[in-house]
């Protein structure tokens, strides 16, 4: 995956860090189940949930970087 930005959805996150969806629940949000993860940004939802946007960002890369590697993906 490229680099995280305000404008990746969350979904893309979530395939390339699979971890991630325990940060997103931490912050009261369950992306897991959620139909908008597909077009929803991170800047969206951190604005939706009452996070700023850019300290949120800064936390998921932090969580994602404590994690395993991203997944490879497969041809």
């Amino acid at each position: 995956m490229k680099k995280i930005t305000l404008q990746t959805t969350i979904e893309n996150v979530l395939n390339a860090y699979p971890e991630a969806i325990k940060f997103f629940e931490s912050k009261g949000m369950y992306c897991s189940t959620c139909k908008g993860k597909k077009h929803e940004t991170i800047l969206y939802s951190a604005v939706y949930y009452g996070h700023n946007p850019e300290k949120f960002l800064e936390e998921l890369k932090e969580f994602i970087k404590k994690q395993k590697s991203p997944l490879k993906k497969v041809k």
